[in-house]
């Protein structure tokens, strides 16, 4: 019996692998989903002649779907697949953000409180804001507090970043760099590449540290996300403590 051809009903509904998308499935993920819940059990075979995929992909299209509570897996000879029904796949997908984001900001309270017992206050008349250590999130709001650091460094700036990192930073803050090197602050780059590209007098060391960090006289912001952390999810630490500074400027020597 021939299949009812699945690119002339993608093409009349677009907008259903659009949203599917929109919940974090990739292409492969959003057609073998729609295909299932448009025709039905299939076999993995099955599936990926219906929804016209390649076959050595569609066992791990299918493994996906099911950890992201997409499909039901029916064990025997062969093993069969159906879709769950959308409404309970997004309560699913909405419990598993969930409790990523939980561990996520477990983990940064986590890092802060190992961060406050290793960190010793110099002066035990700072004000409390100046002690504290706050977290930023998205890389719009960490730029925006490494700008004014910079914008506001008189004696040193000192930046330990990746390859990439270096290429975003001197792009967003070149002008800033280059301003407080003019005010008399000593710049240094940490980064494995071959030139700073600045215009500005900077001391470069062509390396890469374990650690991504940003210093300027007393303030201190501490890249935490991973490297390819999407710019949305960048989170950073940031404190104002002298004692700090001047530990991790000796440490990164």
């Amino acid at each position: 019996m021939r299949l009812v051809n699945y690119s002339d009903i993608m093409a009349a509904n677009p907008e259903v692998l659009n949203s599917l998308r929109q919940l974090g499935l990739n292409q492969y993920e959003a057609k073998a989903y729609y295909a299932l819940a448009n025709f039905g059990i299939h076999t993995a075979g099955e599936l990926a002649e219906r929804a016209e995929l390649p076959r050595p992909r569609i066992y791990d299209v299918l493994t996906e779907l099911q950890g992201k509570g997409f499909v039901l897996i029916q064990q025997g000879r062969p093993v069969k697949y159906a879709a769950l029904p959308i409404g309970e796949a997004v309560k699913t997908l909405k419990k598993q953000r969930q409790t990523g984001l939980e561990e996520e900001l477990e983990k940064i309270e986590d890092i802060g409180k190992r961060l406050s017992l290793k960190i010793k206050m110099q002066s035990s008349q700072a004000a409390p804001a100046e002690e504290a250590i706050w977290t930023l999130k998205g890389r719009e709001a960490i730029y925006s507090k490494m700008a004014a650091m910079i914008t506001n460094a008189k004696q040193h700036v000192t930046i330990a970043t990746d390859e990439r990192g270096w290429g975003l930073k001197s792009k967003a803050h070149g002008k800033e760099i280059e301003k407080a090197s003019k005010r008399g602050a000593e710049i240094t780059v940490i980064a494995p590449v071959a030139s700073t590209g600045l215009q500005a007098a900077a001391n470069h060391v062509a390396k890469e540290l374990p650690s991504r960090m940003v210093l300027a006289d007393d303030q201190a912001l501490l890249f935490l996300s991973p490297k390819e952390a999407k710019a949305e999810e960048e989170i950073a630490l940031w404190l104002k403590n002298p004692h700090f500074v001047q530990t991790f400027k000796q440490a990164i020597k």
